[in-house]
């Protein structure tokens, strides 16, 4: 007897009430509507991420020959079947970049959405950079849109530090495939760097099309795996959930606005380009009635505003609406020392600028007093007038 079943029998014989059992993977095998019915339980055990994980990870285990030798992954129904439920997932999910990116690590995500361009019939071989969106097939072409969109922001994310996590002694015999894991993702991460050049002009190129997207669903990837795709009918322009061009614009720029903030360290003028598709951003959201495609944190948006704003001089001093942070800093771009100075004597009474911020003022004037700055002399600072008390150095 199985270990589930004695759980089983176990859960009848006693008179306790039993914990609902987690459905194994091989079941959405064995019953191809079991998949739809568990999505739609509020609390699906195993979660969507982690059926797609389960999917992929069983799709991809290498095989052992009668010669003992391991093989690649073989390519039969049972693996492309596996693949196919995990897409469905995503499907169900409605290709939300964000929970997928949440759930997902970078190589099983790059797996997935790898499969989504294959069953989307994007021409292998080609560089998604010298393909026609226009010309493609609606789902064709989201699918290349969907991962180049994934592609930027992956290489944003991963430019944020990341909290280690030492392992425990239970933990120790699990390092080699956290390090293999590793390697996988900065693999992954140099390729598409490599490519976040031709990734931006493909999505550049997605917000010159003025009409509607079409993405797959649970529906056309069951066409697709009953081949009935061959009557075209995953190809037409009803196929699919239906995205707005303004819906998925609104994403795009948004996307767009996070790669050229992020390259904005090494290039300044990108700051604009960032601001510019920020601001599209926040102007089809305000259009927008209703989003399906629109998966964003509105607070950092406005934290990316603010700084593109503050970055770029793009703030009246004299606006109301303008921060203190956006004030300051236009003041320094105008080397207005003076006014700055003045600034932070009268922020001395509210004391709404945190030190760190003041700190990090106090360090720039005093770099470009040692640097010889015209307009700045030793000694006179304006950050040297402002009480250290309040600095806390």
């Amino acid at each position: 007897m199985s270990a589930e079943a004695a759980d089983r029998v176990a859960a009848v014989t006693s008179g306790r009430p039993s914990t609902p059992l987690q459905t194994s993977w091989f079941e959405f095998l064995l019953d191809g509507s079991l998949l739809e019915k568990h999505l739609q339980k509020s609390n699906a055990d195993p979660t969507p991420v982690q059926l797609i994980v389960q999917f992929l990870e069983q799709a991809s285990k290498p095989s052992v020959n009668e010669q003992n030798q391991v093989q690649p992954p073989a390519d039969n129904r049972r693996n492309r079947t596996l693949k196919l439920l995990a897409l469905k997932v995503a499907a169900h999910m409605k290709w939300d970049l964000d929970s997928l990116e949440k759930g997902l690590t970078i190589p099983v995500l790059n797996m997935l959405l790898n499969e989504l361009l294959c069953v989307s019939k994007v021409p292998p071989g080609v560089k998604h950079v010298d393909l026609d969106l226009s010309t493609l097939p609606p789902t064709t072409a989201m699918a290349v849109i969907i991962y180049n969109r994934w592609a930027i922001r992956t290489i944003v994310l991963s430019s944020f530090p990341e909290k280690q996590t030492k392992p425990g002694p239970h933990q120790i015999n699990m390092l080699n495939i956290v390090q293999q894991e590793k390697e996988m993702t900065e693999n992954i991460l140099t390729v598409l760097k490599e490519q976040a050049t031709d990734s931006i002009t493909v999505l550049e190129g997605a917000l010159q099309l003025k009409k509607d997207f079409y993405v797959h669903t649970l529906r056309t990837l069951d066409l697709l795996a009953a081949d009935a795709a061959a009557n075209g009918e995953t190809e037409s322009s009803t196929a699919g959930l239906r995205i707005s061009a303004d819906d998925l614009h609104c994403q795009v720029h948004y996307d767009l606005g996070g790669i050229f903030f992020q390259q904005g360290c090494t290039d300044q003028p990108t700051y604009e380009k960032a601001r510019d598709h920020f601001r599209q951003t926040k102007e089809l959201l305000k259009k927008l009635d209703s989003t399906v495609h629109v998966h964003l944190d509105e607070k950092r948006l406005a934290g990316y505003w603010n700084a593109c704003r503050a970055l770029t001089g793009d703030c009246d001093p004299c606006d109301p609406q303008t921060t203190p942070y956006d004030q300051i800093n236009s003041l320094i771009r105008a080397h207005n020392h003076q006014a700055v100075m003045e600034a932070f004597i009268k922020d001395n009474v509210s004391r709404s600028l945190p030190n760190h911020f003041r700190r990090s003022v106090l360090r720039e004037f005093l770099y470009k007093v040692q640097q010889g700055v015209c307009g700045l002399r030793r000694g006179a600072s304006p950050c040297h007038r402002i009480p250290g008390d309040h600095l806390d150095l």
